[in-house]
């Protein structure tokens, strides 16, 4: 059997799925695969909260209409737990956030909850990882590695084949500091500017509005050889940075912890 013939197999034995579903490639490749297998049977829940991109959600919402897959989106707040942005936040807010699914999926009738954890996520720290496994949240794609998971899509013909790899804003904001609803939408309206400017995979830090811009190496010359540079930063500076620097050690993977 080939490797999504072996996906296909496992999740047809589940019998329904609700999928928490980012439109990122992982969980937009187990939805895809789950509403071929599951027709009806598959829900989308996308958690919409002040530290996720609405950009993000807007893309995960045309996904499911595209594929005719029935999509809830399901607002979180800033749960009391991450307030002050601990060490521990994403265990804390994972086990918040999936409880709330979960029982929101068992409303309506879905027994299996899943999301799109893969084999290479096992080898870095995530505990938030610990947290979906106490609640038994399912991982469907969990022997696929990420360069797998994007050969499927490419075979699946999905526009999310090649999209860079986000985490949540918070990932953006420094620990054991109050988290600011303003500081978030200063990262997310940075970060939209220049995604849209053509630099798709970035990052933007920000500690007391000092911004500080990630990408990859081979990003960084074009930005400041751009003829945009200039425009960027003082747009940047106008939404609400007090300063804006580029880090010359390049984009790293967001802390997930």
């Amino acid at each position: 059997m080939t490797k999504l013939e072996i996906l296909k197999n496992d999740i047809k034995k589940l019998g329904n799925l609700a999928v928490a579903f980012s439109g990122g490639v992982d969980s937009s490749l187990l939805l895809n695969v789950a509403a071929d297998v599951l027709g009806e049977n598959v829900l989308a829940l996308t958690v919409k909260s002040p530290y996720m991109s609405l950009r993000e959600i807007d893309e995960a919402a045309q996904f499911a209409k595209f594929y005719g897959i029935r999509h809830e989106i399901f607002e979180v707040g800033i749960v009391d737990e991450i307030k002050l942005n601990p060490q521990n936040r994403c265990y804390l807010c994972k086990k918040a956030v999936f409880s709330r699914l979960l029982a929101r999926a068992k409303e309506i009738g879905f027994t299996n909850l899943a999301d799109g954890t893969n084999k290479d996520d096992l080898g870095e720290y995530r505990p938030g990882l610990k947290a979906k496994e106490e609640l038994g949240v399912l991982s469907p794609l969990v022997n696929l590695r990420k360069f797998e998971i994007r050969e499927l899509s490419r075979e699946l013909n999905l526009a999310t084949a090649d999209k860079p790899s986000y985490a949540c804003l918070l990932t953006r904001l420094p620990h054991e500091k109050e988290i600011s609803v303003d500081e978030l939408n200063l990262v997310e309206a940075a970060e939209n500017l220049l995604i849209k400017s053509g630099y798709e995979n970035v990052r933007a830090r920000l500690d007391d509005r000092k911004m500080k811009l990630q990408m990859p190496f081979s990003s960084m010359q074009s930005f400041l050889s751009d003829v945009k540079f200039k425009s960027i930063v003082k747009e940047l500076v106008a939404l609400g940075a007090a300063e804006v620097t580029l880090d010359l050690k390049g984009l790293r993977e967001d802390v997930l912890i």
